[in-house]
C-alpha cells in the first residue's frame, strides 16, 4: 500500500500539478464566458464541438484530460522530461490565463 509520503514527495511538482489544474479550470471557463460574448474563438476544433454541444461536457473532458496527462507526468517526475512537462505547462497556462484576463479588461 502507498503512503502518503511516498505519493507526494515531490511537494514542489505537486504544487506545480494544482497550479496547473486550477488554471486550466479557470481557462475553460473564461473560455466559454468569452466565446459566449463573442470576443474569442476556441482554437481546437475538438473543443469548440464539445462546447457547442454542451458546456459541461466541454468542461469536464478538458479538465479529465488535463489532469490526467499531469499526474501521469507526476508518476514520472524523478524523470526530467516529466518535470519539464509540468513546468512548461504551468508556463503557457500562465500566458493562457493573462491573456483571459486582458481580454477582460480590454472588452
Amino acid at each position: 500500500m502507498t503512503k502518503a509520503r511516498e505519493l507526494f514527495q515531490d511537494r514542489k511538482m505537486f504544487m506545480y500539478v494544482l497550479v496547473a489544474i486550477v488554471m486550466s479550470g479557470y481557462d475553460a471557463v473564461a473560455t466559454m464566458q468569452h466565446i459566449g460574448r463573442g470576443v474569442a474563438a476556441e482554437g481546437n476544433p475538438f473543443m469548440e464541438s464539445l462546447i457547442e454541444t454542451n458546456a459541461l461536457v466541454f468542461f469536464l473532458v478538458k479538465m479529465a484530460l488535463t489532469s490526467l496527462c499531469l499526474l501521469i507526468c507526476y508518476n514520472f517526475s524523478h524523470l526530467r522530461m516529466a518535470r519539464l512537462g509540468i513546468r512548461l505547462t504551468v508556463i503557457i497556462y500562465s500566458f493562457v490565463c493573462a491573456y483571459h484576463v486582458l481580454i477582460v479588461f480590454a472588452a
